[in-house]
């Protein structure tokens, strides 16, 4: 697919503030973070960006490095898949019935502002340390998000759009198609987005405190044995992580759900 100017020059300007921190990160190492430490202390601290790359390297060679970032792959993608299993239903059926929405709201009021993070002890004491508890503090980090962008959606659906298209006599497939998922299908977008961040935030943190496996257990491992450049790699492969699901998924069907929302066909 042919690039626009804006997608270049949005290119050349993300490659240069890279570029840019890289020198930063490469000088800050070399020189005791800018003369505060000594030298060989900050190589430590702050590994240079050769070091990170050859870390990187090793692990991936031993199959370290990936098998972790598989594992906590699954993780989420099982948690998160069970959010979106309970909050997309749960999130309409709120919007259609008033009885649903009556007796769910209070939990959602309650509960959804507690962050991920919190449910980390409780989940270790009712499910033990492994994959059972790491999944269930992904799914409720993960499910608020999804369920109130759902339900928001359903809310947001042009009722005079609905109207008009049975009075042109619109069956329920085609009012499903043309008029209600291209005003909600946004919301999920946004829904997925929020709710997959919180997912990656919560599991990290239940892997460097009661999971012994996966990409949060690697941070831990780095800060227990003063391995900072395994600390840093772990980061990178996060990030990388979110970008290759941003550029692959979310950005195309934002793309696509903007025109949707711009554009509502009978």
């Amino acid at each position: 697919m042919k690039m626009r100017k804006d997608d270049w020059q949005r290119l050349w300007q993300g490659v240069l503030a890279l570029s840019v921190f890289i020198l930063i990160w490469y000088t800050a190492s070399i020189t005791g973070l800018f003369g505060r430490v000594p030298r060989d202390y900050s190589l430590l601290l702050l590994p240079p960006p050769g070091k990170i790359l050859v870390t990187i390297f090793e692990t991936l060679v031993s199959g370290y490095l990936l098998k972790h970032v598989l594992i906590s792959l699954a993780r989420v993608g099982l948690g998160f898949t069970i959010a979106v299993a309970i909050g997309v239903p749960l999130g309409l059926a709120m919007a259609l019935v008033p009885l649903v929405n009556n007796l769910v709201e209070p939990f959602v009021r309650i509960f959804g502002p507690i962050p991920g993070i919190a449910w980390v002890p409780l989940a270790i004491l009712w499910f033990g340390l492994g994959d059972k508890a790491a999944i269930f503090i992904i799914t409720m980090g993960s499910v608020f998000p999804v369920l109130i962008n759902t339900y928001q959606g359903m809310k947001d659906v042009d009722q005079t759009l609905i109207e008009a298209a049975r009075t042109m006599g619109a069956g329920p497939w085609q009012l499903l198609s043309r008029v209600i998922l291209p005003s909600l299908i946004p919301y999920l977008v946004t829904g997925f987005r929020v709710g997959l961040g919180f997912a990656w935030r919560v599991v990290i943190a239940a892997e460097m405190v009661g999971v012994p496996n996966g990409l949060g257990y690697m941070l831990g491992v780095g800060r227990g044995t003063g391995r900072t450049d395994i600390t840093i790699i772990t980061m990178v492969v996060l990030g990388a992580i979110m970008l290759v699901v941003e550029e692959l998924i979310f950005a195309p069907l934002e793309r696509r759900t903007r025109f949707w929302r711009r554009s509502v066909r009978i």
